[in-house]
């Protein structure tokens, strides 16, 4: 059987929101990749949706998976004319290309060069701009300046005793130009200046530009200066300097960027007023490949394309907006270890964060922008009989008391203001010491009792002043007459109607019941007859939202909200239970932690990344290693959220948090485009009998 592949350009709906200079997480793209060179010289984005990159070796036209390289080749006049790019613009179906050896102009349908007989014997000199201005398309050249007739294709030459490099229209309708003998404003109308202004000389080969924009503002960049017109005073006003300013492009965010040959690229926020910087670091694999800069692009989605000396950069708004805090070997300022499996805040700036290898303090400082990482030994000294023990709980109580659990040296405690830690570990010989020393589960009560959930039973903290402390440990309950076992707790957390929920690994789930001394205990099981059980009997996460709707996080049954049937009287009579899975649009059904934002969502830690859940729409929005989410399942209950809506999620490769307020969601629906019909990775035409068969009898434009 043939393998079919259809090959689709299509758009993602998603996600952005604008960060700070430093932030910037750029993906890279070389010869390696398919483009034919990595000196990027310019990109534009055509009318059917393709991007173009204009090298100095071949124009690349990008369908967001592969590259379609064109060149010139002698004697053929179906080729395009040089393949050194210095300029690249679009019209409706038309790609217009600036080369060393002139103009060439592709139809962006067919793919085929158009033939410009008229032109061709004008345009034969190395064409350094181009200007798309609705009408016509300004080719600017060394020699001579041309408006081209966008439809017919009719050349004319103007401003001749000027060489022009950059042209930009204004919101009146004038044009601004930069030429070799200065600034102008134009009135193509009238074919008359306006008004000139002494900038200096614009040079083509320097790539300056000019360029105005919706809030009526106009930015030049000369040389090594960045220029702003000031309205009110008609007059240009220096606003930054650097290396070989060039490229000049705003985001949807009114954010503006600017390239800088020698200087990587230039942020401008308008609603600061603050210029920052963007430049190559060769130890950070996101940084940009080069700080010398040719062509900064954004395209409909928001995205940011760098045409750089050493390949194209780009910033996707889709990926990388969960930040994290990593493990990186030789990094002082990093986690000990990558594995994370819990996470405690115990100032609004300052984290605890439980490894395998012991705690490390994370302090914050410009919001959540950055951290600074120590292990806790090194500031409390009382922390050293931590140091490599697996951590598997952190919890600060009411009294400022910090409990630290571990996976098989029992618990530890320190009191606030004390430079020591409490010990308390199981000794089978002594029923009063804390049930078992896999400490998997901590909490304090709406009586400021503490409760611990252990490898081998749910313990309740007895403190008895001038005495001591003992456990009252809970190891089976009892129900109609029979015997169950408490134990492999992960879970115990105290609802807004003070219940005491216990979630076990593969014993279900447990319902404190307390009637003075007496405590006793509901249970609830999956059974697969029956779907209004518990999907799974391995519960590890319990959580209440802001509706105290009380939800349950399984190892293999996804999430399961609480119902409660409810008497004539009001009286809860029953319980039952909904569940979401994959099914339903979970991500995974290994629910690893769950917390909610601010609008009422649900963030869900799983095994494959993280799932929005909108509660009333009941829908799922799965984010992966492709947003930015680390690898690796995240760990059970390893989470924790800020005073401010940032959420932390801790897992196998590190920590991820983010702040759900800042995303805005992108209202651009994508349009697919058909490219092309392969059959065992051959191209297959319209109409092409392929072992007998029309295999496409339709007339599709594949395009």
């Amino acid at each position: 059987m043939f393998k079919k592949q259809i090959i689709l350009i299509f758009g993602y709906l998603c996600t952005s929101f604008i960060l700070s200079s430093q932030d910037y997480k750029f993906r890279h793209i070389t010869t390696v990749d398919g483009l034919s060179h990595n000196e990027v010289r310019k990109i534009v984005k055509d009318t059917e949706g393709y991007l173009w990159f204009g090298t100095q070796n071949g124009l690349n036209r990008f369908d967001g998976y592969r590259f379609e390289v064109f060149k010139h080749t002698p004697k053929d006049s179906t080729t395009i004319v040089g393949d050194k790019i210095y300029a690249l613009s679009t019209s409706k179906d038309k790609l217009w290309v600036g080369t060393t050896n002139g103009l060439s102009i592709i139809n962006t349908c067919s793919l085929e060069v158009v033939t410009m007989s008229e032109a061709s014997s004008f345009i034969k000199n190395e064409v350094l701009q181009l200007y798309n201005d609705g009408l016509s398309m300004w080719v600017c050249t060394g020699v001579k300046n041309y408006l081209v007739d966008i439809k017919t294709l009719s050349v004319r030459t103007c401003l001749e005793p000027y060489k022009i490099v950059c042209v930009s229209k204004g919101l009146d309708g004038n044009y601004w130009i930069g030429t070799d003998k200065g600034l102008l404003k134009y009135n193509k109308q009238t074919d008359s200046i306006v008004k000139s202004y002494d900038l200096g000389g614009f040079n083509g080969h320097n790539l300056d530009q000019i360029v105005t924009n919706g809030y009526g503002e106009i930015w030049v960049t000369i040389g090594n200066k960045l220029f702003m017109y000031q309205s009110e005073r008609d007059r240009f006003i220096p606003m930054y300097e650097a290396r070989a300013l060039n490229a000049i492009v705003q985001n949807n965010e009114g954010v503006l960027f600017f390239g800088s040959y020698g200087d990587g690229l230039l942020v401008y926020r308008r609603d600061l007023g603050s210029f920052n910087t963007i430049v190559a670091n060769p130890e950070r694999k996101n940084s940009l490949s080069s700080n010398d800069v040719y062509d900064v692009f954004i395209d409909n989605e928001n995205i940011i394309w760098v045409g750089t000396q050493e390949g194209l950069d780009y910033y996707d708004f889709t990926r990388d907006r969960f930040s994290s805090l990593l493990h990186v070997p030789g990094n002082d300022n990093s986690l000990r270890n990558s594995f994370v499996q819990t996470i405690c805040g115990i100032t609004e700036d300052t984290l605890w964060i439980g490894t395998r290898e012991g705690v490390d303090e994370v302090v914050f400082t410009d919001g959540y922008r950055e951290s600074y990482i120590n292990p806790i030994e090194l500031r409390l000294k009382g922390f050293d009989v931590l140091k490599n023990k697996y951590i598997t709980n952190i919890y600060q109580d009411s009294k400022r008391r910090v409990w630290i659990g571990t996976a098989a040296d029992g618990l530890y405690m320190l009191e606030k203001g004390s430079k020591n830690l409490h010990h308390y570990s199981n000794k089978r010989e002594q029923q009063s010491t804390i049930s078992g020393n896999a400490i998997n589960a901590i909490l304090e009560d709406n009586q400021e009792r503490m409760w611990f959930g252990t490898n081998k039973g749910l313990s309740l903290l007895k403190e008895i002043e001038n005495v001591g402390s003992a456990f009252e440990n809970f190891t089976y309950s009892i129900h109609n007459g029979k015997r169950e076992d408490l134990k492999d707790i992960f879970t115990v957390f105290q609802d807004s109607k003070s219940r005491i929920w216990i979630g076990m690994y593969t014993r279900g789930l447990a319902l404190l019941q307390e009637q003075g001394e007496s405590k006793n205990f509901i249970r609830f099981h999956h059974n697969a007859a029956n779907p209004t059980t518990l999907s799974s009997d391995e519960v590890f996460v319990a959580f209440e939202d802001s509706r105290n709707r009380m939800w349950f996080g399984t190892s293999s049954g996804g999430i399961n909200v609480l119902k409660e049937y409810a008497d004539k009287n009001g009286d809860i009579g029953d319980y039952y239970f909904d569940s979401y899975t994959e099914n339903e649009g979970l991500s995974d059904n290994e629910v690893n932690a769950i917390m909610e934002d601010s609008l009422g969502h649900l963030w869900i830690a799983t095994n494959k990344g993280i799932s929005k859940f909108d509660i009333n729409k009941e829908s799922f929005v799965n984010y992966t290693t492709y947003d930015g989410v680390l690898k690796g399942k995240f760990r059970k209950n390893a989470k924790w959220k800020a005073p401010d809506g940032t959420l932390f999620f801790g897992g196998a490769a590190g920590i991820n948090f983010f702040n759900p307020s800042k995303f805005k969601r992108n209202e651009i629906i994508p349009m697919p485009k058909f490219n092309r019909l392969t059959i065992d990775n051959k191209k297959v035409e319209v109409g092409q009998e392929f072992e007998g068969c029309v295999e496409l009898n339709l007339k599709v434009a594949f395009r």
